[in-house]
Order: structure tokens, then sequence, then C-alpha cells
């Protein structure tokens, strides 16, 4: 069955690479090939619906370290073969002047740096090594921005991909939840143990039986780019699906943090009309009567639905804990540590937290600027734990984390700079914006930002939010001024 996913008509011009005088770079038109194109389609699909990246594995390697290899692989093979490929990269290290270039040399360099300051303090090469491979993804940067645009791989087809992905996750997580919701006690044991050990280590049950799927992070994008799409009424009857999908498999996932990045990117979506407004081409908005009560209901039924369930959650979260909740505590209480209430995830968080500060503190001031290295163990935990920039600045530092939060706040960077020039934003990029801004949040929540699942995602939409800047930089339109 063919579902259609129309996505915004954005301007050719927003993301082509023909034109680049802006910076000194002079591009023609050039398309890649079919298999490029397919492959970056299960590239994403796979970063985007398949969790933790170990679901199918070739020996050691999982299809998420094969398909990373592939795309080095294969952008390697046209770099070498194409004069043409070769120039248009080499114009983004002859003019070094913009802060995407800057912050992936920067970010891949203090990986590296990272990964010795490990080795040196004596925490194990597998550990390291760990830690390494879930960051390195960051590299992808420079394959995804020759292959990320227009005639290429469009924002579009990101998009679409994004969609598929999250239609699929949501399918999966809602039938093993009703599953599990359905079923006697004795059938949902032996139901646990068999999909666990079809997806080991993605999925997390609550006591309801609701579960939680490390791919939902992405569902979680998808809804906020389907809510304004919808507010904007450019949804199509695919896009609606999934919409509705995806929202009833973050509800029985019961986590919080997703509805509290909903809110961040409804925030985000809220913010950029105000400011179109008030400082950019209001006539762009469509602020026609029925317009306006549309996207009011939208909101208003968002906000609604997200405190609703967010307290519906909590509650739900206290109740009679399932088998992964009670090996969960037990661990929890072999630590010999005092852990009140009933929410075991939250104890665990602040027991980690106290750990990591712990370390933090015995630092000495070089060690408080460069951390701790790849491979610190926290707690009892060795591969990174659930806050993301707590984990970064134990082990990579103060230095580390100012470059971490930079690199995230790109796509804010880059739009922003990009509407002062067009004093308009499109709407798919709104959803983009409002998503990668949802991410700092949520990764403070559950590990995403530093590892593939949340690099996947974040990389491409950089370079959307680059070359939109570099677009409204060729036309020549002078910058606006905000007081």
């Amino acid at each position: 069955m063919k579902i259609g996913l129309a996505i915004d008509t954005i301007d050719e011009a927003s993301l082509s690479l023909h034109t680049m005088e802006a910076n000194g770079v002079k591009m023609k038109k050039m398309e890649i090939s079919k298999f490029e194109r397919y492959f970056l389609y299960i590239l994403f699909f796979e970063l985007f619906a398949g969790g933790g990246g170990r679901l199918l594995a070739v020996g050691p390697l999982s299809i998420r370290q094969i398909l990373f290899a592939g795309l080095i692989i294969i952008f390697a093979i046209r770099f070498v073969v194409s004069p043409d490929t070769r120039r248009e990269i080499w114009q983004y290290f002859r003019h070094p002047n913009t802060a995407v270039f800057w912050l992936s040399l920067l970010m891949t360099a203090w990986i590296f740096v990272s990964s010795f300051i490990g080795i040196i303090h004596g925490h194990g090469a597998g550990p390291v090594a760990t830690d390494f491979f879930r960051v390195i993804y960051v590299i992808l940067i420079i394959p995804f921005i020759y292959y990320v645009g227009e005639h290429r791989f469009s924002v579009n087809d990101l998009v679409r991909c994004l969609f598929v992905a999250a239609g699929v996750v949501a399918i999966l997580t809602v039938f093993i939840s009703l599953t599990g919701k359905f079923i006697d006690d004795a059938t949902f044991h032996d139901f646990y143990e068999w999909i666990n050990g079809l997806m080991p280590g993605d999925l997390f049950f609550r006591p309801s039986r609701g579960v939680f799927y490390k791919s939902d992070f992405l569902v979680m994008f998808a809804v906020i780019i389907g809510l304004i799409k919808l507010a904007e009424k450019k949804i199509s009857l695919g896009e609606g699906i999934v919409l509705i999908l995806g929202s009833l498999s973050i509800i029985l996932s019961e986590t919080r943090g997703l509805y509290l990045g909903i809110l961040v990117g409804i925030g985000t979506y809220i913010a950029v009309k105000v400011v179109i407004y008030f400082w950019g081409d209001r006539y762009s908005l469509n602020l026609n009567r029925a317009m306006n009560i549309r996207r009011a209901l939208v909101l208003l039924v968002t906000v609604a639905l997200c405190g609703f369930f967010y307290t519906n959650a909590t509650i739900a979260r206290f109740s009679k804990p399932s088998p992964s909740d009670i090996r969960q505590e037990d661990r929890l209480k072999k630590q010999d540590r005092n852990i009140s209430g009933d929410d075991i995830s939250l104890s665990s968080r602040f027991v980690l937290l106290s750990d990591a500060m712990d370390i933090v503190k015995s630092e000495s001031a070089v060690g408080v600027v460069v951390g701790n290295g790849y491979g610190t163990t926290i707690g009892n935990t060795k591969i990174g734990i659930e806050m993301s920039f707590v984990d970064i600045l134990v082990e990579q530092g103060a230095m580390g984390l100012v470059l971490w939060l930079a690199f995230a706040l790109l796509p804010l960077y880059y739009f922003f700079r990009s509407f002062l020039l067009s004093r308009q934003l499109a709407d798919i990029y709104i959803g983009l914006l409002g998503s990668s801004l949802s991410m700092i949040l949520v990764t403070n929540i559950n590990p995403f930002l530093n590892s593939p699942i949340g690099l996947g995602f974040l990389l491409p939409v950089i370079v959307i939010a680059y070359k939109a800047f570099i677009s409204a930089k060729t036309k020549n339109q002078p910058a606006i001024k905000i007081s």
C-alpha cells in the first residue's frame, strides 16, 4: 500500500548548490546516482527506526556500523573519481570562515583527545572504543554537506524518510503496548521475554505494560513537524495517519520527556511566528481569521493533552512494577544507597548525577576543563548515563560541554541568520528547528545527542540550515535590524 507524504514545496534556491558566491564558491548542478540516493534512504531509515542500531548484525558489526562505513566508502570513491566533487568539497576548506566548519573540526579533534585522555587514565581500550564509536558519527558531516541538498537528498526526502520510519515505529510500539495490556500475567511474562530477545536493550516496559522504544525519540520529531503542518493546513493524509499513530505511541510509552520535547517544538513554532510577525515579512504568515482559529485550536489542544498525559504518565509509573522495573530496582539497591520514592528511573538519575558530580569535584582545574576521558565509569555505568550533558562534562570536561552545546545550536544559528536576510522562514524549517531544540532538552533525560540516534538527525538538519543561510545570502537581501 502506498501512502503519499506531501511535503511543503521549498524554493529550489533555498537548498541548491549551484551558487555559493557569498562564500566565494561557484558550483554547478550535480545530481547523485540512484544507488547513492537509495543508500541514503536506507541509512536514514535505519537511524530513525532502528533503535540502538543492533536489530541486525553481521558478525560483530551492527547494521548501523555497516551503513556508516558504507557511506564513508561510497563518498570516498566519489571524491576520488569525480573532479567536480573534489572541487566542491575543497571549497569549504579553502574558505574556512563558517561556524559549521570550525565546530565540526574542533568536535572531531576533541573526540580523539578525549579518547587519548581515557587511555591515559587507564579506562581500558574496550570502554574507550565504545564511547568513541558512539560519537564518531560526527564525521558524516562531510558526506552530508555534499549529499544533503536539492537535486541530491533534499529536505523533502529527509522528512519523508522520517515520517515513514515514525509510522513503522509507531505501529510496532502500539502493537507491543496493546498486546501487553490485554494478556494475562503468565502470558505477558513469556511475551516479555520473547520480545526483548528480538530487540535486546531497545525496549523499556512501564508498570502499565506500555513500552518505550529508543526510536520513539524520532517519532517525537515527526509529531512536532506533523503538528506544525496540521496548524498550517499543509498536512497530507499519510502524514495525518503518522501523526495520530505517533501520538498514540508516545502516550502508551508514558515517557514524560517526550511530552516536554513536543512542548518545546510547539513553543519554537509560536516564537518564530511571533518574530516573523513583528520583525519579518508578516504577509508571509497567512493571517486570515480561519487560519488563526485553526492554529489556536491545534496549539491549545496540544498543550492541554501534553499536560494531561504528562501528569497521567507520572501517576501510572508509581503503580505495580513490571519485571524490568523490579530488576532495575534490585540493581539500585545493590549500590547501598538510600533511594526514596517509587519512581525508579528518577531515583537512578539522582544517583548517577551525584556520582558524576563527585567525579567532577575530585578533578583538578585542568581535569575540569578537559574531562576524565572516554571510558569513565559513573556509578556502575560504563557506556554513558541518561543525562547527556552531564556525561559529556565528566568525560570531555567544560571544553567538550561547550563544543557539544554550540554544535547542537547550529540549526538555530543558521536558521536565524537566514531569517535576518530573507525576513521569513519556511514551516518545514521551523519544524526541523523545533525538533533540534527539543533534542537539547530530551537528551538530558535520555541519552540521544551524543549517539548515532541524535547525531543522525542533527547532522543533516545542520547542513539544511547552513545551506538555507547560504541561499539567503546569495540573494543579496539586506539584513534587518532587531531593536
